[in-house]
């Protein structure tokens, strides 16, 4: 009876195993037939097919202008650059950007200190134009006779007005030879200058030691190869019995993030630098310094063209209380972009993707950083170039030494 039941058993889960190969081998012989039958079909989730429907409308009107516009024959990858350029711009992000690879590295060679350009150092546009905050030596903008100071509100015929900093800059570097017709205005009367594009080295750290002891470091911006700059001014600066320093930061349009809390590290003690959020609160980072803080008085000077890692850095001075700010109020951009590589065509994205927030947790976004010492130009020189300035007419820089050397005074008297 056991040995029967044992051999029904047995007999079953044969069966069983049967119909469960034949069953397998029947559906790898369906998927294979199928897809012998239709090798170009792709299967895709819902979310997926919902998505490529979406562009499906982008690829229809990329085909109507291919076949249909009588502008003639237009180059596809040409077209779908536009839609990337007109998505950032429906996007209202005014930091975002869209590179061909191309266009990329011309970015990173002029962020790194050397670059197909005119040398000069523009401001942000606004509705009269955008101004010329320096025109570096012998550059082929000085040579064409522009100067700190200029406004310029055209560029090969097109107005400025309206445009961001980075998109002015890409309209007026072109490649080494190059000319580009620059329309300016000085004291109100308009000028045309024709500018050949030249190959420029820029130093973004300038120092020097003055009379009483009092260290000058001023950082034109937070790229290239300013930590190494700065690292080497404050050495020297130091060896040569430096007892109070100013930072000038005047019209420095911010940088690198890196860069910045670099150099922060080598002015300040164990503190908070910048927080830094995404949206939602995603990609939190909070950084410190780690270094030695400075034992010597410390002033930094900003204006209305200080903006973005130079208010990080005037921000964590002040907040932590590491110095005096002096000056006006700064520009005001509180947001962080990042880069990102587009896998399908090795183009470049830039995205505002972060705010950052002042150690006393301020986001100064369109607010800008107060100075404590608030000190503002004479009319007649306040559009100059830093380097423009004679130091006996320059208010604010007398106002940051004096404040500094004050304070080294009294430490003495202590």
């Amino acid at each position: 009876m056991v040995a029967r039941m044992r051999s029904k058993t047995r007999t079953i889960l044969y069966f069983a195993a049967t119909a469960l190969i034949s069953a397998s081998i029947a559906v790898m012989l369906t998927v294979t037939l199928t897809n012998n039958a239709k090798k170009n079909t792709v299967v895709l989730s819902a979310d997926e097919y919902n998505k490529l429907g979406e562009l499906r409308v982008l690829n229809e009107i990329i085909d109507k202008i291919t076949t249909e516009s009588l502008t003639g024959e237009v180059d596809r990858g040409v077209l779908v650059e536009g839609a990337a350029n007109g998505m950032l711009k429906a996007l209202g992000d005014n930091y975002a950007q869209y590179y061909t690879a191309e266009e990329y590295e011309e970015y990173l060679s002029k962020i790194n200190g050397e670059y197909s350009g005119i040398g000069i150092l523009v401001g942000q546009p606004g509705a009269d134009g955008a101004p010329v905050l320096d025109v570096y030596e012998g550059t082929p903008a000085e040579i064409s006779g522009m100067k700190p100071g200029d406004i310029i509100v055209a560029v090969d015929g097109a107005s400025v007005s309206g445009m961001q900093l980075e998109e002015l800059t890409a309209v007026i570097d072109r490649e080494i030879g190059d000319s580009v017709e620059i329309k300016v205005t000085r004291d109100g009367i308009e000028k045309m200058m024709s500018v050949a594009n030249a190959t420029i080295n820029i130093k973004r750290v300038h120092s020097f030691l003055f009379n009483e002891y009092t260290g000058y470091i001023r950082i034109d911006m937070f790229t290239g190869n300013c930590v190494e700059e700065f690292d080497e001014a404050f050495r020297d600066l130091t060896e040569r019995g430096m007892k109070s320093l100013v930072i000038d930061l005047r019209n420095n349009p911010g940088g690198a993030l890196d860069d910045v809390v670099d150099i922060a590290d080598t002015l300040l003690g164990e503190c908070v630098i910048v927080n830094v959020k995404g949206t939602n609160g995603r990609n939190e980072h909070e950084y410190k310094s780690s270094g030695k803080a400075l034992d010597i008085p410390l002033a930094v000077i900003v204006n209305e063209n200080s903006a973005s890692a130079s208010e990080i850095l005037a921000s964590a001075v002040k907040d932590n209380g590491a110095g005096a700010i002096v000056g006006i109020t700064t520009y005001g951009k509180g947001v962080v972009q990042t880069t990102m590589r587009l896998d399908t065509n090795g183009a470049w994205l830039k995205l505002t993707t972060d705010a950052y927030y002042t150690p006393n947790g301020n986001n100064i976004n369109g607010v800008g950083v107060e100075p404590d010492i608030r000190v503002e130009l004479p009319e007649e020189i306040r559009d100059m170039a830093i380097t423009q300035i004679k130091q006996t007419e320059d208010k604010q820089l007398w106002a940051a030494l004096d404040e500094v050397r004050e304070r080294a005074a009294e430490r003495q008297r202590s």
